[in-house]
């Protein structure tokens, strides 16, 4: 999970480095935000073919081309509006959300006109959707479309059968951990990309260029397109030269998952799909600022096996169990470890660069620790980072006034009553 984990992180690098700061002085006032639904609950939401979307921008931007020489062209997003940052002289940027997930940042200078996008239907929407990523993915794919995703696959219908009934019961599960826990959602109609590769190699060749070390994971999340990447995990049995291959239907695929020796790589696929189902529901912003512990502990948590067949061992429940491996990390990083208030130091990181893996297992427990003995100050941090504006500066020492606020600043304490309660598990 470590290796999975870490492409995301440096996927956040690169989102958030999208645009520069903004400046205050020569600003124009920010327009609110547009109407999305707020949920607590699993909601009531109509997402049948003739929902309507709506509050949606149009921008024209003349952009320069990808070839050198070439004369700026116009180009056309529809989405979400995400930032007007745009200056009075010009400068500044245009942040949006297009239809189809990605990100776009359009620098203030080359937008030609912004106006209110005509309503939509979703079903034209999803239509649209699987036909673009049919003509980019090319032959021997196929779409698969569900109430909240658009999986696009050359795996087996099988197994995209098998994942998107997981993702789906995930995204029903966080829904209900956000109700119990306080968390403030906005659902929004536009689906959630997956891709799902039949071969590793074809998976990695498409994952290497987005992030390094594509051959050492098995799944990951890409903020800036907002889509997860995997591949059949269930076509190899056995291994070296005994190897088989085969594309399984989805009751093999979910026998075959359901396998104790299966619950790592579930858990990786999970994982990511968490963390999209966070930043799509609003919970963290693509954008920044996040507590960037918080993003990987609330996945850690997700994440852990339920012991039950169902959907390869992962099923919601109120209450999760522990994560195993994290907690066997844990003990061995809170062993060896020389820092003072590895809590401390750990709050204020907004990347993890020396000890990976401690970072990750460290998150864990701070996560799981505060979920189980101080769930409201939890979810009461979380909301006041949620709050802050895309791409406000969030600097460690803001990092840790943030957490200090709720939860008092004795870091020793805070270490001595995780290491207990880590003791007890």
């Amino acid at each position: 999970m470590t290796k999975t984990v870490l492409t995301f992180v440096c996927l956040i690098a690169t989102a958030v480095a999208l645009a520069s700061e903004r400046d205050p002085r020569d600003a124009r006032p920010e327009p609110p935000e547009a109407p999305q639904e707020t949920a607590k609950s699993d909601p009531k939401i109509d997402r049948g073919d003739d929902a309507v979307l709506s509050g949606r921008k149009r921008v024209v931007a003349r952009l320069d081309p990808a070839s050198e020489g070439g004369a700026p062209e116009e180009t056309t997003f529809v989405g979400r509006e995400i930032a007007d940052y745009r200056t009075v002289s010009g400068a500044g940027k245009y942040v949006l959300e297009d239809e189809f997930g990605r990100m776009r940042t359009v620098p203030g200078e080359s937008v030609v006109s912004i106006d209110d996008a005509p309503d939509s239907t979703l079903g034209e929407l999803r239509r649209e959707l699987a036909q673009k990523l049919l003509d980019e993915f090319g032959e021997g794919f196929s779409t698969k479309t569900t109430d909240r995703y658009v999986f696009v696959y050359d795996a087996s219908d099988g197994y995209a059968e098998w994942c998107a009934r997981l993702y789906e019961d995930l995204a029903k599960g966080f829904l209900k951990y956000a109700a119990k826990n306080d968390l403030e959602l906005k659902e929004r109609l536009e689906p959630m990309v997956v891709v799902i590769f039949a071969k590793k190699e074809d998976f990695v060749r498409y994952a290497s260029k987005e992030t390094p070390g594509a051959d050492k994971i098995a799944a990951y999340y890409n903020m800036e397109t907002n889509r997860v990447a995997l591949y059949d995990l269930s076509q190899t049995e056995g291994t070296s030269e005994a190897a088989t291959k085969r594309r399984r239907t989805y009751l093999e695929t979910k026998e075959f998952l359901s396998r104790p020796n299966a619950a790592f790589n579930v858990a990786t696929i999970v994982h990511e799909g968490t963390h999209q189902l966070a930043f799509n529901l609003g919970l963290f912003h693509r954008t920044g600022p996040f507590a960037l512990w918080t993003v990987e502990g609330l996945s850690l948590v997700f994440e852990t096996p339920s012991g039950k067949a169902s959907q390869g061992g992962w099923s919601y429940r109120a209450n999760f169990p522990t994560n195993e491996r994290q907690l066997a990390f844990f003990r061995n990083y809170a062993g060896s470890t020389r820092a003072k208030d590895p809590f401390k130091e750990l709050v204020r990181q907004d990347k993890f660069n020396a000890d990976l893996q401690g970072s990750y297992a460290s998150s864990w427990a701070l996560f799981y620790y505060l979920s189980k003995k101080r769930p409201k100050e939890l979810a009461a941090y979380m909301r006041e980072i949620q709050s802050k504006p895309p791409f406000t500066a969030y600097s460690p020492n803001d990092r840790v006034a943030d957490f200090e606020k709720f939860f008092g600043d004795d870091w020793g304490k805070l270490t001595e009553n995780i290491l207990k309660f880590v003791k007890r598990l």
